[in-house]
């Protein structure tokens, strides 16, 4: 059976606290109403004579009381409730409700949320959910509201990714911030819009943003081309005899020496169709499988360890926001001076028929990087297109790979 007083008190109190009086915006309070027939529309119907029964019973009563009005011209079966909010009612119906006020929720929250002492993004994330929450602001997707149990495990697990340094399973890591192995899969949406929107918006997937920080649900992999003598432990590898690629499992990596590589230039592929075509003379091919992740940048630290500057690095990628931002992650994350390869105007010019339009994200990102690169976005920018590298054919600069 439904409570009709209480529902009544209930919604006039949760519109109450989100007028702009009750925030702070206003200096006066505004009335708040409710058309019984519309809320409740078994009201006033000669089929339903207990329900109208029911209802005027509960705000007659509600009236007596003075926690409510009738608006003029209110009848039985046609009742329209005035509710004028005064420190006294709303006071009466806390009580009544047992309901915590939304100032003292939202001041508990905020207090629990300042707790914390992070740095770098996750700090900009606290700092801007401190500003929605003093504000009154949603904060989904990344936060449930005022519920400090789903702060504290997201908190968690911002702080045990920031302190991941080492490749760990996601189960496992789910054990290691929150003691059960399956509990993290509640939260892993909520952490990839916190990643995406907060640290690197080129984000596509969630299993790309956890990948940042060591924490994988597969073990990673390296798929490398070319001519070069790996050593595993006692295990000599020669690429040199495989028929196409070969694929190095991430575990392998802190065992890895690089005992020859014969290449004039090491090139960076970010999609895999392109990394399967793409065969030039004297390079030597890493696929980034898109973002990069924390395998192929150890794999990278080898190669440039063992060939120094003696050798081009290129990277070879969409000529997109996207790609722009691989690019530049690259160098910061390895400190190997790459140049980007066919990721120029020519390109966008020779394959015009195939360029795609940009999104308004689109520009906004590309603006970003235009200080690096600005021939090619000024071009992009101007003509509103963009391109994907498997598009881009061998012939182009065959002979001549350094015509970046």
């Amino acid at each position: 059976m439904k409570n009709y007083r209480e529902d009544i008190l209930n919604n006039f109190i949760e519109r109450y606290e989100k007028s702009s009086y009750y925030k702070g915006k206003s200096l006066k309070p505004q009335k708040i109403s409710i058309v019984l027939h519309e809320r409740y529309p078994q009201y006033g119907q000669s089929r339903y004579p207990e329900v109208l029964e029911k209802i005027e019973d509960v705000v007659l009563q509600l009236e007596k009381e003075d926690l409510i009005q009738f608006a003029k011209g209110s009848i039985e079966g046609n009742r329209k409730l005035i509710f004028v909010p005064t420190e006294e009612r709303v006071s009466k119906i806390y009580q009544e409700l047992d309901r915590t006020p939304l100032k003292e929720k939202r001041n508990q929250y905020l207090n629990c949320l300042k707790m914390y002492e992070l740095d770098s993004f996750f700090n900009d994330f606290q700092i801007a959910m401190e500003e929605k929450v003093f504000n009154y602001e949603i904060v989904s997707p990344y936060l449930k509201v005022y519920d400090q149990e789903d702060l504290k495990n997201v908190m968690k697990i911002l702080q045990g990714m920031k302190n991941q340094k080492e490749e760990i399973s996601f189960r496992k890591f789910s054990e290691k911030v929150l003691g059960d192995t399956k509990k993290l899969e509640k939260y892993k949406n909520k952490i990839y819009h916190i990643i995406k929107d907060f640290y690197d918006d080129s984000i596509e997937n969630i299993d790309d943003a956890f990948e940042l920080f060591y924490i994988r649900k597969n073990p990673a992999y390296v798929y490398l081309k070319g001519s070069a003598i790996l050593q595993i432990n006692e295990q000599i590898i020669d690429l040199n005899e495989m028929n196409h690629y070969f694929v190095l499992p991430s575990s392998c990596i802190k065992d890895l020496k690089i005992k020859r590589m014969d290449a004039r230039q090491v090139m960076t592929v970010e999609n895999l169709t392109s990394f399967h075509d793409i065969s030039l003379k004297d390079a030597f091919f890493i696929f980034t499988n898109g973002f990069h992740n924390h395998v192929i940048e150890a794999f990278l630290e080898c190669v440039y360890d063992f060939l120094g500057e003696r050798v081009a690095y290129l990277h070879f990628g969409d000529i997109d926001a996207g790609g722009f931002h691989i690019y530049e992650s690259l160098i910061k994350k390895t400190q190997i001076p790459f140049q980007t390869y066919k990721m120029n105007v020519n390109m966008l010019k020779k394959y015009e028929a195939y360029t795609k339009p940009l999104t308004d994200n689109d520009r906004k990102r590309l603006l970003s990087f235009k200080d690096r690169h600005q021939e090619v976005i000024d071009y992009m920018l101007k003509h509103n297109v963009k391109l994907e590298q498997e598009i881009i054919g061998e012939e182009d600069e065959r002979k001549n790979t350094y015509a970046h």
